[in-house]
């Protein structure tokens, strides 16, 4: 189920994502599926606000979404909306976390690389 993601512009953000199947049971990540963020202003515009990243693994081999500074330093404070999608090595693609808020909050403090 989708869930929304607060952060301040600018953090450094990594976030675990947990794989079910279609009968609610935690999915292994097979060798060559691959997961994707990415989020818009509106679902509806072509523009990203960030462009689709793919999730990283952690050391127990479970999916993170890393979202860095860098990614939204010139975006405008307020709400967008993000989606995880998994491509299978089977070329499937399936959509886990459905369209969901996600809110960049104001900062005050801007330290390191912009």
């Amino acid at each position: 189920k989708g869930t929304t993601i607060t952060f301040n512009r600018g953090d450094d953000v990594c976030l675990k994502v947990n794989v079910y199947d279609s009968e609610g049971q935690p999915y292994t990540l097979q060798s060559g599926d691959a997961l994707y963020f990415s989020a818009k202003a509106k679902a509806k515009d072509s523009n990203y606000a960030i462009p689709p990243k793919k999730l990283e693994l952690d050391s127990e081999n479970a999916p993170v979404i890393h979202i860095e500074p860098k990614d939204t330093w010139d975006l405008e404070f307020g709400t967008y909306v993000y989606d995880v999608q998994m491509i299978t090595a089977g070329g499937r693609s399936s959509t886990i976390i459905k369209p969901s808020p996600l809110v960049i909050e104001e900062s005050i403090t801007a330290y390191g690389d912009r």
